[in-house]
């Protein structure tokens, strides 16, 4: 039975939702800040539920949220006690989704227009050309030479949706699709907190790719506290700072980009929480008085916000990708460098995501060595179907 103290206390803690395509790290977070959290994702995986007082499967495909299914959820929810809504990935082809979602509980991040700004291509490089900042050459037509050229959906994450140009050269680009010129170089990102008039930055990240025959640009990971040369920091810095003047950029977003001879192009910006997030919660120090997932929430609100202490340990995250048809029981034995753990007994298809995997070292390429030899070692955990 509860005391009255102890119903008082309870009766503080505020609820929070967080929608994602991966809602674990923004839960984890946002419990470890003191929410109760609802997450709603594509997975609801062990960790999640466990991190959440209710982890909700929500429909995904081709790179967006299913609308009508997100919307009965929210319908199904008593959201009385519900002080926002906090999203990561799965609105950019969507943004108008944003604002659905906001006749029913408050949107906390950056609005459905700069959203809508960032990740429809024609406005976003149009933006970048304004402000002459530097990116790989595009066309909203069609090419006359194709080699050398990427074909790619606007707003699409995770890599899967990235193709070689050639076959595709003899027609118009589809609807939210456009081409890009390749750049050959090393594919980076800058995490950084912005209240709409400055940018400051988190953390510099590099990625790397896990490809297949027909997914060449496929998502494989990334690794926190990359080495990089001091003039690409300043450009990345510049970079965020111009377009967080553009557009009135809040919370945390992360830019992507490909370095050539210490050259930045941008590819894009997610304006809103991204997968780099993980690489530096955990490591917020206690004593700071502030962490990420509250300088989020402040920032978004406009505010100059405490600063947490990042500690510098280089942490990798791994997508570890099915290899076959896999059947995982439930008495399945994870190991402990394992995050987004499917909950229950799962079938998961060939070349679909399995969990991530996690890994530390005191330097961001022994970081990355560790999570890709674990990778291996899992393979040997994991039976086909």
């Amino acid at each position: 039975m509860l005391t009255n103290r102890n119903y008082q206390k309870q009766s503080l803690i505020k609820t929070i939702i967080i929608a994602a395509v991966s809602a674990r790290p923004f839960a984890k977070a946002a419990a470890a800040a003191g929410y109760n959290v609802i997450a709603l994702d594509a997975f609801a995986d062990a960790d999640t539920l466990e991190a959440s007082s209710r982890a909700l499967r929500v429909g995904y495909a081709d790179g967006r949220f299913q609308e009508r299914e997100l919307v009965e959820t929210l319908q199904a929810l008593d959201l009385s006690d519900v002080v926002g809504l906090v999203y990561g990935s799965g609105f950019e082809t969507t943004p108008e989704l944003l604002d659905t979602v906001n006749e029913y509980v408050p949107v906390i991040g950056n609005t459905s227009q700069v959203l809508r700004n960032l990740k429809r291509p024609r406005q976003f490089f149009m933006l970048l050309d304004v402000l002459k900042i530097p990116h790989p050459e595009v066309s909203f037509k069609p090419l006359e030479r194709a080699t050398g050229w990427l074909y790619k959906q606007g707003g699409g994450s995770g890599g899967t949706h990235i193709r070689k140009a050639l076959p595709l050269s003899s027609i118009s680009p589809a609807r939210g699709h456009y081409f890009q010129r390749e750049v050959k170089g090393t594919s980076v990102s800058l995490l950084f907190a912005a209240n709409g008039k400055q940018a400051r930055a988190i953390g510099f990240n590099e990625q790397w790719l896990s490809p297949t025959l027909t997914m060449p640009y496929r998502y494989g990971g990334a690794v926190s506290h990359a080495v990089l040369p001091r003039t690409v920091e300043q450009q990345l810095m510049q970079i965020a700072q111009q377009i967080t003047n553009a557009v009135g950029l809040r919370g945390l977003n992360s830019l992507d980009a490909v370095i050539e001879d210490e050259q930045v192009y941008v590819l894009e910006v997610n304006p809103r929480l991204s997968a780099t997030f993980d690489l530096y919660q955990n490591h917020v120090s206690h004593t700071s008085g502030a962490d990420l997932f509250t300088l989020h929430l402040q920032t978004c609100q406009g505010h100059d916000a405490s600063w947490p202490h990042l500690a510098h340990v280089a942490k990798a995250h791994h997508v570890a990708y099915a290899p076959y048809p896999l059947h995982l029981p439930v008495d399945m034995t994870w190991p402990a460098w394992v995050a987004d753990i499917p909950a229950g007994e799962s079938y998961i298809a060939a070349n679909q995501p399995v969990c991530t995997i996690l890994a530390e070292a005191d330097t961001a390429e022994d970081a990355r060595k560790l999570a890709l030899a674990r990778d291996v070692a899992l393979r040997d955990i994991i039976q086909p179907y």
